[in-house]
């Protein structure tokens, strides 16, 4: 069997019982498992039981003696791919080993796209929302706070802060939640790590997640695991930076996330420009 499997371009590895076969499992990952229904210390019905009730979700195939169809089909209700009847041949066990793990890596795409799906949709909700505040006659600052509530929400982070250019080289703190630290306070444009610069200074996102325990300094000083951060433009023009972060853990943000927030950016620029005291025009002559 292994010479067939290498043969075909697999990397094999045998044991000999069924308990060595979990053993193995505790500290691998295979792609496939190949088992035998009739093993030394335990039968493949048992073994099935076992790996079902430790999670172990690896495509499997039952390899059974002949007159044993009703025991192949008991192993296929609990989760076997497929079951080979012995004897087999070569072109059998390779058309067999290629399907299931063909079907296993559709399944797996088609749960990744399920879970997209839904974070779109949930994401798309509640644009919706935000955009109806626009609308709402809600007052500026209020409606910044419900900006970052939506950034919070959107991209599952533990704070964010939406920082206003108030006067050059100056950042204020207009809105601050979640784990972060109060609003108010004013911060230079070039405080934080390096890699922050680019959301003032080319417009552009930024994504970091920190690979060691020291984590990612914020322009406000704090320490966080993962941040993304997206300018808020305005006329041609930098008003600030929306900012969502992660402190708990250094998992990244994605793609989706980055898109969500410069939606919500723009959303900010809006209720600047729209809701912001116009300057009065004085003739000293009058």
């Amino acid at each position: 069997m292994e010479a067939i499997l290498r043969d075909g371009g697999y990397v094999t590895i045998s044991v000999n019982t069924a308990t060595e076969g979990l053993e193995l499992l505790s500290t691998m990952q295979p792609d496939a498992i190949l088992v035998d229904l009739e093993l030394p210390d335990m039968n493949g019905i048992k073994l099935l039981r076992e790996l079902n009730q430790r999670g172990v979700n690896i495509p499997t195939i039952m390899m059974t003696a002949y007159g044993s169809e009703g025991t192949a089909a008991r192993a296929l209700k609990l989760g076997v791919r497929d079951y080979l009847i012995k004897p087999f041949t070569t072109e059998e066990i390779l058309f067999s080993l290629q399907r299931v793990l063909a079907d296993h890596r559709a399944g797996r795409e088609r749960d990744r796209l399920n879970v997209l799906l839904n974070e779109y949709s949930r994401q798309f909700t509640l644009l919706v929302a935000v955009s109806q505040f626009l609308t709402s006659g809600m007052e500026r600052e209020r409606l910044l706070q419900r900006i970052v509530e939506a950034g919070l929400y959107a991209t599952r982070a533990d704070a964010g802060r939406l920082l206003l250019l108030e006067q050059p080289g100056q950042l204020q703190v207009a809105v601050a939640l979640g784990q972060a630290g109060p609003p108010g306070g004013q911060v230079p444009c070039l405080a934080g790590d390096e890699g922050l610069r680019p959301v003032l200074e080319e417009g552009k996102a930024v994504r970091l997640c920190s690979d060691s325990g020291e984590g990612i300094q914020l322009q406000t000083g704090e320490r966080v695991q993962a941040v993304l951060q997206v300018p808020i433009q305005g006329q041609g023009r930098n008003l600030g930076l929306l900012s969502v972060d992660r402190r708990g853990k250094n998992v990244p943000f994605q793609g989706h996330d980055e898109q969500v927030l410069k939606i919500l950016a723009g959303y900010a620029a809006i209720a600047l420009e729209i809701r912001s005291p116009l300057p009065v025009a004085v003739n000293p002559a009058v």
